[in-house]
């Protein structure tokens, strides 16, 4: 056995690794090449572009012989390439080229009975195991039935209103004729698209309101300049001739351009009339501060009950200047609707919170008014009862100890 395995690995040789070359010993073998050797030597080394040892002339395989001819011209190497392209003969055409004649096989399209053949319902069986009593129950039902089923299972939205109309019948077409082929057998289509006429833009002239609302027209009651381009003297003469007014209760200023000082000048407009009861100015470009501003206004008079203020050049307010805005809103007692976003909720949450208080106010005043109206007008009513309503009543009227006293209290 000894003497086979000896004779196995001389007939087999184990390969030895041969140690890699030193930078030394690749210098030494590099000196004592001669020229021709070394670019032989290059030819053979694959070439890399990528190779930063190499030079640019070494990383490519292609090698020109001959000498250049002189320094780089664009339109002269342009010029030669279009004179070797035409020199260049064409392959060859083995099927020569006839006008009129179509090569390979040419398409026909399918006739369109034979297509519409192939999805025929009739041909088309589907193999669905819904169970023995499910299957007793869809053979023995009618067409109503069928739909209502398909109502419950989501599937109305296959068919579209008209279709379901037509498909009724005489129920809903007393009068007019129905189309049957819109019917459970028709095609479902899209319903066409209604046209609405563009909105017609708004005439109101700045001028001619100035006008009125300085001479005190007793008509006016709203005034609606949204979307109109006035002008900033043009406002500030509304403005001051609005301080007089005592007719005019609705003034709408959307999308007018409202400058910061034109609404500054609103501010003092607002601390003097007290007839005002709805001011529109959204989408402007009112600064947070003229902002917070325009709310301290109306607690001089306390007569606006909504305002809107909603899209100006500003979206983000700014801590300070909501808490601002929050506690103007607070001390106003006549304020019902607020048209404004507020980013942080603690002021979402105070500003929503005293409106119900200013809504809630306005509605016991206005049920304490039908009692009285009941007693003055001699209704009768149980004596047990009335004597608690009226305590209860008066104690409503009284202003609480506490702020949030009447609004938590399940009594009252």
């Amino acid at each position: 056995m000894k003497q086979d395995e000896t004779t196995a690995v001389k007939k087999h040789p184990v390969p030895v690794q041969a140690e890699p070359l030193t930078d030394e010993e690749i210098d030494h073998l590099l000196a004592n090449l001669s020229s021709d050797e070394i670019e032989k030597l290059l030819e053979d080394v694959e070439s890399n572009p990528d190779d930063t040892f190499l030079p640019p002339s070494a990383r490519c395989t292609y090698h020109c012989e001959k000498k250049p001819t002189g320094a780089y011209n664009r339109k002269k190497l342009l010029g030669y390439i279009y004179d070797q392209a035409k020199k260049t003969p064409d392959k060859i055409d083995y099927v020569p080229h006839v006008p009129g004649v179509t090569r390979g096989k040419k398409y026909v399209a399918p006739e369109q009975e034979k297509l519409l053949g192939i999805f025929d319902n009739e041909d088309i069986e589907l193999d669905i195991e819904i169970g023995d009593e499910f299957e007793m129950a869809l053979n023995d039902a009618s067409t109503n039935d069928m739909i209502d089923l398909a109502g419950i299972m989501g599937l109305h939205s296959m068919m579209t209103q008209d279709q379901y109309h037509h498909a009724v019948g005489t129920k809903t077409f007393k009068n007019e004729e129905f189309d049957q082929k819109l019917g459970w057998d028709g095609v479902t289509k899209a319903t066409a698209l209604k046209a609405y006429p563009p909105e017609e833009p708004n005439r109101t002239d700045p001028v001619e309101v100035f006008e009125k609302i300085r001479s005190a027209d007793e008509e006016l009651h709203e005034v609606n300049l949204n979307n109109v381009e006035v002008s900033e003297k043009q406002f500030l003469d509304i403005f001051d001739a609005l301080k007089e007014n005592k007719v005019l209760t609705n003034f709408a200023l959307a999308n007018t351009s409202l400058t910061d000082w034109a609404a500054a000048n609103l501010c003092h407009t607002l601390q003097n009339n007290d007839t005002l009861e709805s001011i529109n100015v959204e989408s402007n470009n009112i600064t947070p501060s003229t902002l917070s501003k325009l709310f301290e206004s109306l607690n001089m008079t306390q007569s606006v009950k909504e305002l809107k203020a909603m899209n100006q050049a500003a979206q983000i307010m700014g801590n300070k200047v909501e808490m601002a805005i929050t506690q103007s809103i607070e001390k106003n007692k006549t304020l019902l609707k607020v048209g404004i976003q507020f980013e942080y909720p603690d002021c979402q949450n105070r500003v929503a919170v005293h409106l119900q208080k200013n809504l809630d106010r306005i509605r016991i005043k206005r049920i304490a008014e039908k009692l009285a109206e009941r007693e003055t007008s001699g209704y009768l009513m149980w004596p047990s009862v009335m004597p608690k309503q009226e305590e209860e009543w008066t104690k409503a009227e009284e202003p609480p100890e506490d702020e949030w006293e009447y609004y938590y209290s399940d009594e009252e």
